[in-house]
């Protein structure tokens, strides 16, 4: 009887044990867990954002006019809530970008303070219709992710998606215009126990299929999810705050590139003179 007693309380300890050891490491996790911050404007970037760029754009998308809003310095979009006699400018087939157009950032010349630009003298905005998101290219890198984990001895889950765009917008004679080369990453890295870092490392991509940015957009923008999704998977308010976060990290990464796209925009059709 006593050595039940003895052997039976002994096993209740080794299982405390464990709890408090499952508690730590997870405990560990959240605390050590590293993820690829939101990135941050340099000091020039923020000095361009006091001129606002005299634009008149629409777009399909809210979640797009809200972001883009915040970003960059322009007026507020005009929400086109009619989508039934609008081109989806996703599904349009453009050929591959040219690497020789992709924008190259410059510092802005002193402007001459005897010439003024045409919104300034009361002319029609320059239009940018129908700004749309248009995702090319989006991968989790799972060998990659292994590999890292298998340098680290199994011991460290590491994850990562990286997401190429470009936006899409098309001007008062229907032409198609773009801004290509619209890159941007996430990865988040953990320590973690033998294996499990590993293991962790392979299946999270099957796990996380449903956050691809072109799956969030869907879910969010363009398609309701049916209840049957939502269970599975995620709420469409689950999925329209990700693909905020996603939007705003693209813009922010990459603000210099688009910022230069819409200045020489706005310049495209100025009549530039002497007052």
């Amino acid at each position: 009887m006593a050595k039940s007693l003895t052997y039976g309380l002994r096993t209740y300890l080794c299982y405390m044990k464990l709890r408090f050891l499952f508690y730590f490491l997870f405990l560990l996790f959240l605390q050590v867990s590293c993820k690829t911050p939101m990135p941050e404007l340099s000091s020039e970037a923020k000095l361009s954002k006091s001129k606002t760029i005299s634009i008149r754009w629409t777009t399909t998308d809210p979640v797009l006019a809200k972001v883009f809003l915040d970003v960059f310095p322009v007026p507020p979009a005009v929400l086109l809530d009619d989508q039934v006699n609008v081109a989806d400018l996703s599904t349009v087939l453009l050929p591959p970008p040219d690497p020789n157009d992709a924008p190259i950032i410059q510092k802005p010349k002193p402007m001459n303070p005897n010439e003024l630009p045409r919104w300034d003298r009361g002319f029609e905005l320059t239009n940018i219709d129908n700004l749309t998101l248009v995702i090319r290219n989006e991968s989790q890198r799972p060998f990659k992710s292994i590999g890292i984990s298998l340098l680290a001895l199994t011991m460290m889950y590491y994850g990562t998606m990286e997401t190429e765009a470009e936006l899409v917008w098309t001007s008062g004679e229907n032409n198609l215009h773009r801004i290509s080369f619209l890159a941007t990453q996430e990865t988040i890295w953990a320590p973690m126990p033998f294996y499990i870092g590993t293991g962790s490392s392979i299946v999270a991509p099957i796990l996380n299929s449903n956050r691809y940015p072109s799956h969030l957009q869907k879910y969010c923008i363009q398609e309701k999810p049916t209840k049957l999704r939502e269970s599975m998977e995620q709420s469409i308010t689950e999925n329209c705050k990700e693909y905020e976060i996603f939007l705003r990290r693209l813009f922010l990464q990459n603000y210099e590139a688009i910022h230069l796209q819409l200045t020489q925009w706005e310049k495209r059709n100025q009549d530039w003179f002497q007052p």
